[in-house]
């Protein structure tokens, strides 16, 4: 019986020795990645001022998780709060008390927008550059124009904070950092233009995989904060349903066919209801044919 005893003992003591060479190396790497800078060559985006621009920018924000994750107002909150998780906040990027706008300049918002790269080189947590990198110059001139334009908040956001388990996810190469798997000596602009297609409602559609899943089937969990569970929104699902006018329609007023209001904080339709009728068919037409998509990208992934 001691014997067995002295067995369990020792089995246990290397499974804690192992645990805690495991973290301490997860966190010496994540350490050595976080403190990694990038050198980004500044772009020139041109910043429009009209009214239409601005609207198309706040369309593409919403679209593409700015206000999800920085609030409607781009205030910023509190995204994970969790030991031995992490605490991560989505900062206050408006130029009131708290916020960073004041001190950025057109180019800082595009490394941080298309690098995922702060002001001063240091890379962003949670930032999703890989897709921004993507955008065309026009897309981020309309969104900075926007950012920009938004009334300034006041409200300071507590310090990022990476415990244990993260800094070993991070270890093992979880997409913790965007700007680790980013080219940042080129520009690849493979945006579609804006148009009633499949392949820009596809580009356009990539932010709604935040609320609704990658599959866009939708989830139980997922998007900002106390968000509720998010719909299919796919051909399989109610929406999928769907004309493209009544499409269009919900999107501009929140009020789904079946009478149903959204909740703009959790959907934003206000914003997203101002692209163009052309840019929102392009949605519809990809939403439709998502599946299909989706199955013809894995098979030509399977191919390379």
């Amino acid at each position: 019986m001691r014997k067995a005893l002295r067995i369990v003992g020792k089995v246990l003591l290397g499974l804690v020795a192992l645990i805690l060479l495991v973290v301490v190396a997860g966190y010496a790497v994540s350490s050595m990645k976080l403190r990694k800078r990038y050198a980004i060559a500044p772009a020139r985006i041109v910043v429009p001022t009209d009214s239409a621009s601005l609207a198309r920018g706040h369309a593409l924000a919403a679209l593409s998780g700015c206000t999800g994750c920085h609030t409607e107002t781009l205030g910023g909150q509190v995204m994970i709060d969790q030991f031995p998780i992490a605490r991560i906040a989505a900062p206050n990027i408006t130029r009131g008390r708290g916020g960073v706008a004041a001190a950025y300049s057109d180019a800082d918002w595009e490394r941080a927008i298309r690098h995922g790269v702060r002001r001063n080189g240091d890379p962003l947590f949670f930032m999703p550059s890989s897709e921004y990198n993507e955008f065309r110059d026009e897309d981020v001139g309309q969104i900075i124009a926007y950012v920009k334009g938004v009334p300034p908040v006041d409200n300071t956001v507590p310090r990022r904070a990476v415990y244990p388990l993260f800094r070993v996810v991070h270890m093992f190469g979880a997409p913790l950092v965007e700007a680790e798997k980013i080219d940042h000596s080129r520009q690849r602009v493979v945006a579609p233009p804006p148009g009633a297609t499949v392949a820009y409602g596809k580009f356009v559609s990539l932010g709604c995989r935040f609320c609704h899943g990658e599959d866009l089937k939708g989830q139980t969990v997922g998007g900002e904060p106390g968000a509720p569970p998010s719909p299919d929104i796919t051909r399989t699902g109610a929406a999928g349903r769907w004309t493209e006018a009544q499409f269009i329609q919900t999107l501009r007023t929140g009020v789904t066919p079946a009478g149903r209001r959204l909740v703009a904080r959790y959907m934003p339709w206000p914003a997203i209801g101002k692209l163009p009728d052309d840019e929102l068919r392009g949605v519809w037409m990809y939403l439709q044919a998502a599946d299909s998509v989706r199955m013809a990208d894995s098979a030509a992934a399977a191919k390379k």
